[in-house]
């Protein structure tokens, strides 16, 4: 194990040990508070004492399972853009690393990382009603979201596209192999880390997201949709949100620690 004693000077190191800390405690302090909150009896007055489990077992009580229709719009949407965004990274991702000239290529697919998502989610809603008269709804959340899942899946891809080697390839062609046999089963395996890493975070974005469905969601609700507007209601349920927010971020933390641990395995 390298000390970091020993390439940065103690200060230095001591320096950046503090950043880091300090760097966690504001990236998880609010995640913290809120699960903790979850099983406060007065979740809204920000103090987690008494403790109960009452939100939690009213989740599924009457109106109160509301959240349930939308969490399966979400989870299906969240699939389909996955599949999508997986297979059109592969696509990209095993040809970039051969062109000569690919900077500009990939700067156009990740661009879109740092436009705004309600910019991207005005653009598309323009697309669909303003030019092609079509009515917004499923599909064009479909679109949004894949949009934005696209240059995180294709960095996936990529981590392990840019290490594969393409001698293997041709020595498959040179043995009788066609196409479809050589990506089988010489490409794939290589990929896979990678195309499983990339169904992960396509679909924890697709889910998680909200700025771009606000405004091409048409008729249909998504989970963080619905929470968004139980939250700004201030409505009953807005202490059931405590509860569901906090089994939501369980899910996803996990879901994003196992993408990590695939997509960092034999790399």
């Amino acid at each position: 194990m390298i000390n970091p004693a020993g390439v940065f000077s103690r200060t230095t190191a001591t320096i950046a040990v503090a950043a880091g800390a300090f760097a966690l405690v504001l990236l998880y302090a609010p995640i913290a508070g809120l699960a903790l909150l979850s099983f406060s009896t007065r979740p809204l007055s920000g103090i987690p004492w008494p403790m109960t489990m009452e939100w939690y077992a009213s989740l599924f009580e009457g109106d109160n399972a509301r959240w349930v229709e939308p969490l399966v719009t979400s989870v299906g949407v969240g699939l389909i853009v996955s599949a999508l965004a997986t297979v059109t990274a592969v696509v990209i991702g095993r040809l970039i690393p051969l062109l000569k000239r690919r900077a500009g290529l990939l700067a156009a697919y990740l661009s879109v990382l740092v436009m705004p998502g309600i910019l991207v989610g005005v653009a598309v809603l323009f697309f669909y009603r303003g030019l092609l008269d079509i009515r917004t709804g499923l599909w064009s959340v479909v679109l949004v979201h894949f949009v934005w899942a696209l240059p995180f899946a294709l960095l996936c891809i990529l981590i392990v596209a840019v290490r594969f080697d393409h001698r293997l390839v041709e020595a498959a062609r040179d043995l009788g192999a066609g196409a479809f046999r050589t990506f089988l089963d010489i490409e794939l395996p290589l990929l896979r880390p990678g195309i499983v890493a990339s169904v992960f975070f396509s679909f924890l974005l697709s889910f998680n997201e909200l700025p771009r469905t606000i405004y091409t969601r048409g008729g249909i609700t998504t989970l963080p949709y619905y929470i968004w507007t139980a939250s700004a209601a201030h409505s009953s349920q807005v202490s059931l949100i405590y509860a569901l927010s906090a089994i939501i971020m369980a899910a996803s933390f996990i879901l994003v620690l196992i993408a990590t641990r695939v997509l960092m395995r034999n790399n």
